[in-house]
């Protein structure tokens, strides 16, 4: 019930990073301001159908496994994405996005693996993307390939930060009958996301060359579009247009 896309701070490739600090960025903070700036979007998957049902406890289980199997294309894709990011932070000298990316990699391979085999399903390619997963697929295709390494660990904060706050929001709604009490109660945990913020505006005060808002607000917002979406297309909903560069 937890996103798949989270990262796994245990994982070996992180161990030499500093990532103990899980307490709330300051407001004045370039993650938590990125947070603030796409306050409408959050908003708008709060109040998604496939969000609502979760609430209520109503949602449609064969909705919730449409979510799931798409989420699991994303991720097989994504994972191809995730080893060119690795290669690139290399390539740049920058370790420490290497190994978050080499993490990343990782989860995504063991949670495919699990996940198709669940699903009796040989081959992942035999699986279409909808028209939402696609989205998400090509942004972090062109992100992953084009845009500076850092940025690649931006996207990834939209869904660890915007899951714990549904959650948060929900949390009223994590009654003993609600049938997704579970996705609730676990994805109420904001540490991952904290420490992820943290270590980016750790990065960036080392390297204030780098920090391009404009730039980084576009990543941002794109990824938090493309988790709006997801949440849309799982019941029907019409998806909302990424936002122009």
């Amino acid at each position: 019930m937890v996103t798949p896309r989270r990262i796994d701070f245990q994982h070996q490739a992180l161990q030499s990073i500093p990532l103990d600090d899980t307490s709330p960025p300051p407001e004045t903070s370039i993650a938590w301001k990125l947070w603030s700036a796409c306050d409408d979007l959050a908003q708008q998957a709060l109040a998604s159908d496939y969000i609502q049902g979760i609430k209520t406890g109503e949602l449609d289980p064969n909705r919730y496994g449409h979510y799931t199997l798409q989420d699991a294309v994303y991720c097989h894709h994504a994972q191809d994405d995730c080893r060119t990011l690795a290669a690139r932070a290399t390539a740049t000298g920058d370790a420490s996005i290497a190994a978050f990316a080499k993490a990343r990699y990782d989860s995504f391979v063991s949670y495919n693996r699990e996940t198709f085999e669940a699903w009796h399903i040989a081959d992942p390619k035999a699986v279409a993307p909808g028209d939402a997963a696609q989205a998400y697929i090509d942004f972090e295709h062109r992100t992953a390939s084009e845009s500076p390494p850092i940025h690649g660990l931006i996207a990834m904060i939209p869904c660890d930060q915007l899951w714990a706050w549904l959650a948060t929001s929900l949390h009223d709604a994590a009654t003993p009958t609600n049938l997704y009490r579970r996705w609730i109660t676990d994805n109420a945990d904001w540490h991952g996301a904290y420490r992820l913020d943290n270590f980016i505006d750790g990065w960036f005060a080392e390297h204030p060359e780098s920090s391009d808002w404009d730039q980084a607000l576009l990543v941002y917002r794109s990824a938090m579009t493309c988790e709006v979406n997801f949440f849309r297309s799982a019941c029907g909903q019409a998806l909302v247009a990424m936002p122009s560069r």
